[in-house]
């Protein structure tokens, strides 16, 4: 939807990079992966399978309750296409071409997400094993190969929106690989100090931020000067990236000071629910509320942006926080019992 800040032309393309924004989020979901569970003094303590069901604790009660509100919309076409949902009730939508957006679409970077899950431990046992420098020409390795995919692939006679060779493109785990360990990697240097702290580094920080708003904005100019299209969604920016994620984590100031009010930190803890819910959400209040209210569409935006909102943070208090708990409880009492 084409309403402020998005109208205004030379924030548009910042305002409406949500699919970078996910390629951000893989990598940072691999670099908070490696300092939550990167430990090299504890080696034989990692439960792999405690792991994936505490990954699965945090993410599927509330994708499982956005998926089933989308399919009591749509359970009329489901018979059209038997694997959809069994596809997505598995999370395996993003793996299939033609798959990865027919029922709930933001579901499909969850998709993708638990294939990193599934791959985690076994990255973790290599840097135990054999330290980093195999996962590190791997990761060199595995990026140069998906850029020259995507950009050959892209810009390909063959490539036509809405087609299965866009669905590999932009939704195949193995497409987005390379931020996630890119980010694991990171995180993993980051716990051993291997990235000096900066004099001046609220400085650096910002200089990051322009940085990557600088790429973004520019994006259509490049791809006029150099004839390609080009995109952002598969790690191609992620070293600009990697640097924001080091300079904040390393901020001691007046950021941090910002970032830890109480208020962002609840509205980042319930950020998945608001992700996973928009569009069931949106489709409830299309249907309810905007096709019986006469507003004007920009209105309606921030009225369900509020509604939104306030949904998110009841879904994450009541709805995630308890059935995590309830799910890793189970977990404890089995672990107690064997």
């Amino acid at each position: 939807m084409n309403v402020f800040p998005a109208n205004i032309s030379y924030l548009h393309e910042v305002v409406t990079a949500g699919p970078i924004a996910v390629n951000y989020f893989y990598i940072l979901s691999g670099f908070i992966m490696a300092i939550a569970y990167y430990k090299p003094q504890e080696k034989s303590n990692f439960n792999k399978w405690k792991y994936w069901l505490a990954r699965f604790a945090r993410i599927y009660p509330v994708y499982l309750l956005a998926l089933l509100l989308i399919v009591v919309a749509k359970y009329k076409t489901l018979l059209d296409a038997p694997l959809t949902l069994p596809l997505h009730l598995s999370m395996l939508q993003a793996w299939i071409p033609g798959y990865p957006i027919t029922l709930n679409t933001p579901g499909w970077s969850l998709s993708v997400e638990a294939f990193f899950y599934l791959c985690f431990p076994f990255l973790l046992f290599s840097i135990y094993k054999h330290g980093t420098q195999r996962l590190v020409i791997f990761t060199v390795i595995l990026w140069l190969i998906t850029q020259v995919l995507l950009l050959s692939l892209l810009n390909s006679d063959e490539y036509l929106p809405k087609s299965l060779l866009h669905d590999f493109i932009y939704y195949n785990p193995l497409m987005h690989f390379n931020s996630f360990i890119a980010g694991f990697l990171t995180g993993v240097f980051f716990k051993n100090n291997k990235f000096p702290i900066l004099k001046n580094n609220t400085i650096w920080l910002f200089l990051s931020i322009v940085l990557i708003i600088t790429l973004l904005a520019s994006r259509p100019s490049l791809e006029n000067i150099i004839g390609i299209k080009l995109a952002f969604t598969n790690g191609l920016i992620a070293p600009a990236f990697l640097l924001f994620i080091v300079l904040l984590s390393q901020e001691k100031g007046l950021i941090t000071n910002i970032f830890n009010n109480k208020w962002l930190i609840l509205l980042g803890e319930a950020s998945f629910s608001l992700y996973i819910l928009q569009k069931p959400l949106h489709g409830i209040y299309d249907k309810l509320i905007a096709s019986k209210i006469p507003l004007a569409t920009e209105l309606h935006f921030y009225i369900f942006l509020i509604v939104l909102i306030t949904l998110s943070i009841l879904s994450y208090k009541y709805l995630e926080t308890p059935m995590r708990k309830i799910i890793n409880n189970l977990l404890d009492q089995d672990s107690k019992k064997s």
